[in-house]
């Protein structure tokens, strides 16, 4: 699929999900997908078929069309918006000059798409993030982090974060 028809897809489901609604678009392909949970990040989340965990990356699964990889942001003092704006506005641009915010609900939490512009950093060309604030901070290697980053294609993340379920509960 190309750059343009990716981008498209996303606007598309946008449009139709109203994300900053609560209502739901149901996925065609997720319910069927693997399931993936990194009890370290607290989170358990669908991918494609075919996808395996990256050599190296406990965070990052990859197949040949696509990948999703998990990070964390520490955001102390960081509203939702404030966290998704020191994402989409990092020196080297890898989202593009203008990248898009969406706001929506992420596993039943705030959070922000993060959805490319043009002019995007070299091989980085289809990536779009979201990020979400967590229900209650996560200890990752006994630090405690307030947001998960998810980032992935632009055309799988989407559907990814749709099927995202916090493993420790709500606020």
């Amino acid at each position: 699929m190309s750059k343009t028809r990716a981008l498209l897809a996303i606007a598309l489901l946008l449009a139709l999900g109203g994300c900053g609604s609560r209502a739901a678009v149901k996925t065609k392909h997720a319910p069927q997908w693997p399931q993936w949970t990194v009890q370290s990040f607290g989170v358990s989340l669908r991918h494609p078929p075919g996808w395996q965990v990256a050599a190296g990356y406990l965070q990052r699964m990859q197949g040949k069309d696509g990948y999703v990889a998990l990070n964390a942001l520490q955001g102390s003092g960081l509203t939702p918006k404030s966290a998704a704006l020191s994402q989409a506005e990092q020196a080297l641009s890898p989202f593009g000059a203008n990248a898009k915010l969406r706001a929506m609900r992420i596993g039943g939490q705030s959070g922000y798409l993060i959805l490319p512009a043009h002019g995007q950093a070299k091989g980085a060309e289809s990536d779009a993030e979201a990020i979400v604030l967590y229900p209650k901070p996560q200890m990752i290697s006994n630090v405690p982090y307030r947001y998960l980053i998810v980032t992935s294609t632009a055309k799988d993340l989407l559907p990814i974060v749709r099927t995202l379920v916090f493993l420790h509960g709500k606020r």
